[in-house]
């Protein structure tokens, strides 16, 4: 073996399509990776050759002096197998946990003169079809130096339950069957694609004027609009009147939408007459381009992230606003954890799931994706009354705001760079190729068993640590709760919920007013929750928290505040202000569509 070192992939990186959080971050990730450079050459075996094609015009156009020294290889994948024989690769990196990773693990044990690791990150973990790629994994050829970088905690969590899952449903060992490891390793932002605090007032005042924001304070968001595959905005509505009855004057503030947005779709429609029918101040921008993105998050003094989607694990977002220098208010969920340290560099707001979903499980893989998502999120209910109480807070205290923002973008530079990640993969694969490995005799040749059945692990094992309770958890179980301000005004028709096509399988109008007539008067979680059995379309043991989780996430019903020591006798023993004696009017028979 000789002492050059040769990374290679079975990937381009540079995907085609739109800029999405996946796409975004394998691009920036290669790109990275060969500024850095770290290696002396890189080979690239690709599938077609129009794709040899392409990924050519990418680096010279990129990197022509290194084209010129012939430091890029690009081939096909069939003259992988005689390059695996003639080179000593020093790791194989995929963009991608699933496709061509076991493929690559085959070729390299088959094939090559020394076993080098073979790594890749993953992405969202919540496709019903991932199942049987996770199990494709577990097979005799694998080693200690084939490896997941999960980019969070709750995603390392989601894989290790994947692998744990098939093994105790196909009964697999993990002597026999053994997995590749989970080490985590986060994803990356380009500090020069980002505001500096020098360029920062120029760009936002000059992003204020484009867009008509004032003096406002500026909540954003940015992210894919979708409701199905990212996060519903609508609770985001509700918690500023949240944010509103706490003090926050309308005139003051301004809510701004950026991201991804189908052609054919008329989301931004849809919720800019939703806003000006609550009296909330919106702006959508719709598909904007890095100069678009880098004005919106100059202007912007609160990013907000209220995601409520199994298919999100990291939040590059996140990163990218705290880098700008914003405080940041995000959901207590999934990888965001990682990334807001809560009161210091922004809050955390509490989010809550089911106990179980068996009834949206058994459809997981004959829906589309995006709708057995959806069922999901629409379980998913982030305190609207915490959010709009962050919201209230920062837009009142500049102070506060100034003194997260440093405090995240500190935060970032010291880890979050793509210089710093690159880092971390160098010393992992060093690690690897340190480490003592011996592949098992005749690896390659014995095919892993068990690997064409379907799996599909619930998403109670998956995901349940996403949450930060669970509606059967003892803390919650005893929990009070009772109808909002906005149940109340559904309940008499003064005011009309949005109930998504997909939805209505678990929400009628008449199932909603009579939840909400049972929450009149302080009732706990468990016993809403026995009582909400009656609504389950099939009889599906678990699905009646769906129409309770959804009550709380759409603001219509809201947990009653803890006594306070300091007020009188007659408040702590009346929280929530009722008059618990009187007895309120008999639903009206209107439909509340």
């Amino acid at each position: 073996m000789n002492n050059t070192k040769i990374w290679a992939s079975l990937h381009p990186f540079f995907e085609q399509g739109p800029a999405l959080g996946r796409t975004e971050a394998n691009r920036r990730f290669l790109h990275a990776l060969v500024e850095a450079d770290p290696f002396d050459a890189y080979s690239f075996f690709l599938p077609h050759p129009d794709d040899c094609e392409r990924l050519k015009g990418e680096l010279a156009a990129r990197w022509p002096d290194m084209v010129k020294d012939g430091r890029f290889a690009v081939r096909l994948h069939r003259e992988f197998p005689v390059a695996l024989r003639e080179c000593d690769y020093y790791c194989l990196h995929l963009s991608d946990p699933f496709v061509r990773y076991t493929d690559g693990i085959c070729l390299r044990n088959a094939f090559s003169r020394r076993i080098f690791p073979v790594t890749a990150p993953t992405h969202s973990l919540s496709y019903a079809e991932y199942g049987p790629l996770f199990l494709h994994h577990m097979w005799p050829g694998v080693t200690s130096r084939d490896v997941l970088a999960a980019t969070s905690t709750c995603g390392a969590r989601a894989v290790a339950a994947y692998y744990s899952s098939l093994r105790g449903a196909y009964r697999l060992s993990a002597e026999e069957f053994p997995s590749p490891a989970v080490r985590i390793v986060p994803l990356g932002v380009e500090p020069a694609l980002m505001p500096s605090p020098e360029e920062k007032d120029a760009l936002g005042r000059q992003c204020r004027q484009q867009y008509g924001l004032g003096d406002r304070v500026v909540f954003l968001v940015f992210a894919r609009l979708s409701y199905q595959s990212k996060m519903d905005l609508l609770p985001l509505l509700r918690a500023c009147k949240r944010a509103e009855e706490n003090g926050l004057r309308p005139e003051d503030y301004c809510l701004t939408l950026a991201g991804w947005l189908d052609k054919d779709d008329a989301f931004d429609k849809d919720i800019q007459r939703l806003a000006a029918n609550l009296g909330i101040c919106l702006r959508v921008v719709p598909r904007p381009d890095d100069a678009a993105r880098k004005g919106l998050y100059a202007a912007a003094d609160v990013f907000l992230s209220p995601s409520d989607n199994v298919q999100e694990t990291f939040g590059l977002t996140v990163l990218e606003a705290a880098l700008s220098g914003l405080p940041v208010v995000a959901s207590d969920f999934d990888g965001y954890r990682d990334l807001v340290d809560d009161g210091e560099s922004g809050f955390l707001i509490p989010s809550l799931g089911p106990a179980a979903t068996p009834g949206t499980d058994c459809l997981a893989r004959i829906v589309p994706a995006a709708e057995h998502h959806l069922l999901l999120a629409q379980q998913t209910a982030v305190d609207t009354r915490a959010l709009g109480q962050a919201m209230r807070r920062l837009a009142a205290d500049k102070t506060l705001r100034l003194r997260m923002g440093r405090a995240g973008r500190r935060r970032v530079l010291a880890a979050y760079t793509w210089r710093h990640i690159i880092k971390r993969y160098t010393a992992l694969w060093a690690e690897l190729n340190d480490g003592p490995c011996e592949l098992p005799d005749n690896a390659a040749a014995r095919p892993p068993k068990a690997v064409f059945h379907p799996a599909c692990p619930p998403s109670r094992e998956l995901f349940g640590h996403y949450f930060a309770s669970r509606v059967d958890a003892p803390a919650v179980r005893d929990k009070m709760l009772v109808w909002s301000k906005a149940g109340r005004a559904v309940y008499h028709g003064q005011d009309f919920p949005v109930i998504y096509r997909l939805v209505e399988r678990y929400i009628t109008p008449d199932n909603l007013k009579k939840l909400l007539f049972r929450a009149r008067r302080p009732i706990s979680v468990a016993s809403l929750r026995s009582l909400c059995r009656e609504f389950l379309p099939d009889g599906v043991p678990g699905d009646e928290d769906f129409v309770l989780l959804w009550a709380l996430k759409h603001d219509f019903l809201e947990f009653c505040p803890q006594p306070d020591p300091a007020n009188d006798q007659a408040r702590r023993n009346n929280p929530t202000g009722l008059v618990l004696g009187r007895e309120y009017p008999a639903m009206p028979s209107a439909s509340c569509r």
